[in-house]
């Protein structure tokens, strides 16, 4: 992991993409912005090493899932947790992951590293509902469309649970949330 991409999520975090440059990073690392253009270039390859830490950090969660044998259906309910989970909800802040997605819309290159990283997260899913299929403990057709929405879900729970869940209920919803996912997905 390069030790740029904390400074450089720091930075994000705090001023927003339009705030952040060059220069910003470099003085939050105690160098000279020089040395920063000399590796990155411009803002947007900054963003880039950014995109490249998330997919990373989602990997290390992932691995501890897919270093557990065992009960398929078992084996889905962790991941679904995990996708659930506080540790995966406070992986970045929002206000980051809209700002990434937004220069998605305008740099192909953050946008392809957004869709290898969903097509691996589709996948890891993928693989574990068929292991669920195979072993007869659900009926769903069409394994793609299924993780898919369980993207769409655990994103949309991620993404604006803090808009209308206050942290006393936090809990609650989750287990609300996971209950419905497991459910559509019997």
């Amino acid at each position: 992991m390069p030790k740029y991409a904390s400074p450089i999520y720091q930075v994000l975090k705090e001023e927003g993409l339009e705030g952040a440059s060059i220069g910003k990073v470099a003085k939050r690392m105690c160098i000279h912005p020089s040395l920063i253009i000399h590796y990155f270039q411009n803002k947007d390859n900054l963003v880039l090493t950014l995109v490249d830490r998330l997919i990373h950090d989602a990997g290390v969660i992932f691995k501890k899932l897919s270093m557990q044998p065992g009960d398929p259906g078992r084996r889905l309910r962790n991941l679904v947790e995990i996708f659930f989970s506080d540790e995966w909800y406070r992986l970045t802040d929002i206000g980051t992951d809209f700002a990434v997605l937004s220069l998605s819309t305008r740099n192909g290159q953050v946008e392809m590293k957004l869709r290898d990283m969903y097509a691996l997260l589709k996948k890891l899913i993928m693989n574990e509902l068929r292991a669920v299929i195979d072993a007869g403990c659900c009926s769903i057709k069409d394994p793609e469309r299924a993780a898919e929405i369980i993207i769409t879900m655990y994103e949309g729970y991620r993404h604006f649970r803090h808009l209308f869940v206050n942290d006393a209920d936090a809990d609650s919803y989750k287990n609300e949330i996971l209950r419905c996912v497991m459910a559509a997905l019997q």
